[in-house]
């Protein structure tokens, strides 16, 4: 009897024992981590990193240095995650920037070759401080003179990192067959040498409504330079592919044939290429 009863002991002492190291380790005393590797990092400090990498690319403009950095995170699919965050950070304005470098490097990692231009550093300019000196020379009181009219300095553009030469739209299309079941603008985006851009900001807007911007990049299966944009009955769009490519406007629903004198929506597809 008495060595059963041991045994619970022990068992007992055990799993308590178990359960205060987990407490002790995981709230109370947790374990601080330094020098680790990148693609240990917790999601949020993960994206922070690519981030990072991200901002210093657009200044850089080195994409073996870049692409480089992004490898130690280790993702799978470096450039759907990239462009997945740029596109979650488009909700905010203060973002953009943020966003944009994101939709670059994603664009630097299905194109090594690619050569952006960086953004041009900000100069700065100090005043040299006069030192003091003291002397003995009497002060003579003189008129005040009122001072004159300065210019106050304007501020100026923040200068954009660019993927070279803007896009032109080389073909636009109606699809009807096979009817979309809803009507949606496909944008296919390709470089020089017609191969996809994953990555490109697109901006649409309307008239009586505000701008919204969305990337290529993230449909992979149909292609890595396609987005998509529902568009809505009555409304009538127009699109820029970057940040100085050709303005496409009047865009709304095609209408097309049912087969019985009647019509539905269609779809519109545009592609655009770099020359």
């Amino acid at each position: 009897m008495n060595e059963k009863r041991g045994a619970w002991y022990l068992l007992t002492g055990l799993i308590l024992g178990l359960f205060v190291g987990i407490v002790l380790s995981r709230w109370v005393i947790p374990v601080q981590y330094s020098n680790t590797e990148p693609y240990s990092l917790r999601d949020s400090d993960r994206k922070i990193y690519r981030a990072v990498i991200a901002q210093a690319y657009m200044v850089e403009a080195d994409t073996n240095r870049a692409l480089a950095r992004l490898a130690l995170l280790r993702d799978a699919n470096p450039s759907e995650v990239l462009i997945a965050q740029a596109q979650n950070l488009l909700g905010s304005q203060d973002n953009e920037q943020q966003a944009r470098a994101l939709a670059l490097l994603a664009a630097a990692v299905n194109q090594p070759s690619l050569q952006i231009t960086p953004l041009a550093p900000v100069p700065t300019f100090l005043t040299p401080t006069p030192e003091h000196l003291s002397t003995n020379t009497p002060t003579v009181e003189t008129p005040t003179r009122t001072p004159a009219a300065t210019n106050t300095p304007r501020p100026t553009n923040t200068p954009q990192a660019t993927l070279g030469a803007p896009f032109v739209l080389e073909e636009q299309s109606i699809v009807c067959e096979p009817l979309p079941a809803m009507p949606l603008l496909q944008i296919t985006i390709l470089n020089a040498a017609g191969e996809p851009v994953p990555g490109m900001k697109i901006e649409i807007s309307q008239p009586n409504g505000g701008v919204e911007t969305f990337y290529t990049g993230l449909y992979p299966e149909i292609s890595r330079g396609y987005a998509d944009y529902e568009m809505q009955p009555g409304m009538v769009y127009a699109i820029r592919v970057g940040d100085a490519g050709q303005l496409i406007s009047n865009l709304s629903i095609p209408a097309c044939d049912n087969g019985s004198g009647g019509s539905l929506p269609g779809s519109l597809k545009l592609v655009f290429r770099q020359p």
